[in-house]
C-alpha cells in the first residue's frame, strides 16, 4: 500500500465518519431528558421504536464518545472533543446510578428511559448477561481515562475484579444465548482479552499500576490461540469445559465476525507486551476466516458457517432447543455490517504488522463489497443498514438486539483512522487539517 492510497483511505474514512454516520447520531442519541442514550430505530434508521435503554449498547455509547473525545486535534476541534465528552458524561452519570443491582455492581441487562431497571421477559432475572458488564466496566475506563477522573476508573476496577470472580465460580448468563453445558463459549475469554485490555491502557493513561491486566491479557490470549484454535488453524466457537474439540452442531460452526474481531483484539494486546511472536498464527486464522467465511457467489462474510466452509452442519441430537442452535440456523446467510466492520479493520492491522500482500487483498476485496452494500442509500437518512440478506437486499430483522448499534462501525473507523495515520507519521508526511461535519 503506497503513501497515496494511504492518505486516500484515511481521507475517505475519516469523510465517512463525519458526514454519514455521526450525523445520525447527534443529537439525536442523546436523551436529554433522562440521561444515557436512545437507539431502539428500525434497521433502516427512520423510525425510534422505544425508548428502552439495553445496557449493552449504554456502556458501548460510553466508550464511543470517551474515545472520540480524545480523537488528535486535527481530526475533531477542540469544541467538538468537548461536546463528545458531554456526551460521555451524561452516560456515566446515568449509568452509575441506575445499572446497578446489588453491592457487588451486577448490572440490569435493560431499563427504561428513566433508568428503572426491567426484565426482558416478565420471569427473567434482571442480571441476565454478563457481557452488558463487561460493557459498562469498558466505557467507564475509557471514560475514565478522558475525563482523568480516577473515582470512575476505581469503580471500573471493583467491576473488573467482581467479573473475574463470577466468571472463575460461573456465576453468571449470557441471554439471549445461554452456554450449553459442559461447554465453554470463546465470546467469555475474547470480552475478557478486550476488558482487560482496556484496563491496562486506560490505568497506563491515568499513571496507574498495570502489570495485572498485562498478565491477564496474556492468560487470555494464549486460551484462545491453544484451546478454541483448531489444527487447520481455524478459531471455534465453542469447546468442551476440558478444552477439546466437539463433534456436533455447535462445536462444528464457525463465526468469521467474532474471528476477524477476536484477532485484532489479540494483537493489540500482544503489542502493548511487546510479544511478536503471535503475528504469523493470527494472520493464518484471519485468512482461512476469509476462506471459509467468504461468499463466493455473492461476496460478503456469511454470519455462521461450518469450520470446513459452507452452511453449518454436523450432528444436532439434543440442540434444537438451544438458543444458539436456532440462531444459526434462521440466519446463517445473513451479511452483517458489524462482521465486516471488523475485517476492514482486522485485515489492514495485521497487514501493516507483517507485510503480507494476501491480507492487503483481501481488505481491498472487503472494502469494496462493504462500501457498495451497508452505507444507507438514503443519505437524508445516514449510517448503515445493518442486517442484508445473503444476495444484499435489506433484511428488517432483530439478529440479537432489538437495536440499532454504532459501536462496531465508529470503533473501528476511529481505530482505522488512527491506523492510517500512524503510517503517514512513520513516512514523515505531514497530516491534512479537519474536515468540517456538515
Amino acid at each position: 500500500m503506497d503513501i497515496a492510497e494511504i492518505q486516500d483511505a484515511e481521507r475517505f474514512y475519516r469523510k465517512h465518519l463525519k458526514e454519514v454516520i455521526l450525523p445520525f447520531w447527534i443529537p439525536d442519541c442523546i436523551d436529554q431528558d433522562f440521561g444515557g442514550y436512545l437507539n431502539c430505530y428500525t434497521n433502516a434508521g427512520k423510525e425510534l421504536l422505544s425508548y428502552h435503554k439495553f445496557t449493552w449498547s449504554q456502556g458501548r455509547f460510553l466508550w464511543l464518545f470517551s474515545e472520540l473525545s480524545m480523537c488528535e486535534d486535527s481530526v475533531f476541534s477542540d469544541e467538538k472533543k468537548s461536546k463528545f465528552l458531554g456526551f460521555a458524561e451524561s452516560g456515566a452519570d446515568f449509568l452509575r446510578k441506575h445499572v446497578f443491582l446489588n453491592e457487588d455492581k451486577e448490572c440490569t441487562y435493560m431499563m427504561d428511559r428513566a433508568g428503572n431497571p426491567m426484565p426482558v421477559e416478565p420471569d427473567s432475572v434482571l442480571s441476565s448477561s454478563i457481557y452488558a458488564d463487561f460493557f459498562v466496566a469498558a466505557g467507564f475506563a475509557k471514560y475514565a481515562v478522558a475525563a482523568k477522573d480516577h473515582k470512575m476508573f476505581e469503580l471500573a476496577e471493583e467491576m473488573y475484579r467482581n467479573i473475574k470472580k463470577r466468571i472463575e465460580q460461573g456465576k453468571y448468563l449470557t441471554l439471549p444465548y445461554p452456554i450449553p453445558k459442559g461447554l465453554r463459549m470463546h465470546g467469555i475469554p475474547m470480552i475478557f482479552l478486550n476488558l482487560s485490555t482496556e484496563m491496562y491502557v486506560s490505568a497506563a493513561g491515568l499513571g496507574l499500576e498495570n502489570e495485572t491486566y498485562g498478565q491477564d491479557m496474556r492468560l487470555f490470549y494464549t486460551d484462545i490461540l491453544t484451546n478454541f484454535v483448531d489444527g487447520d488453524h481455524v478459531l471455534r466457537e465453542m469447546i468442551t469445559t476440558d478444552n477439546s474439540l466437539v463433534d456436533h452442531y455447535l462445536g462444528e460452526y464457525c463465526n468469521p465476525g467474532h474471528t476477524m474481531e477476536d484477532i485484532w483484539f489479540i494483537l493489540k494486546a500482544a503489542g502493548c507486551l511487546g510479544d511478536q511472536s503471535v503475528l504469523p498464527l493470527c494472520s493464518e486464522i484471519l485468512k482461512n476466516a476469509y476462506r471459509i467465511g467468504w461468499d463466493k457467489d455473492y461476496g460478503g462474510f456469511r454470519l455462521f458457517v461450518h469450520h470446513e466452509g459452507g452452511i453449518p452442519r454436523g450432528t444436532t441430537a439434543g440442540l434444537e432447543k438451544e438458543p444458539m442452535f436456532r440462531q444459526i440456523e434462521e440466519n446463517h446467510d445473513n451479511k452483517l455490517w458489524w462482521p465486516h466492520s471488523e475485517g476492514l479493520y482486522s485485515f489492514l492491522y495485521a497487514y501493516f504488522l507483517s507485510g503480507d500482500e494476501e491480507l492487503l487483498t483481501i481488505y481491498k476485496k472487503i472494502f469494496d463489497y462493504t462500501f457498495a452494500v451497508f452505507p444507507n442509500r438514503d443519505s437524508r437518512v445516514g449510517e448503515w443498514i445493518q442486517i442484508r440478506q445473503r444476495d444484499g437486499r435489506p433484511d428488517d430483522k432483530i439478529v440479537a438486539l432489538p437495536v440499532k448499534d454504532p459501536y462496531h462501525i465508529i470503533r473501528n473507523l476511529i481505530l482505522l483512522i488512527q491506523l492510517l495515520r500512524e503510517q503517514q507519521d512513520k513516512a514523515g508526511l505531514k497530516r491534512e487539517e479537519e474536515i468540517p461535519c456538515r
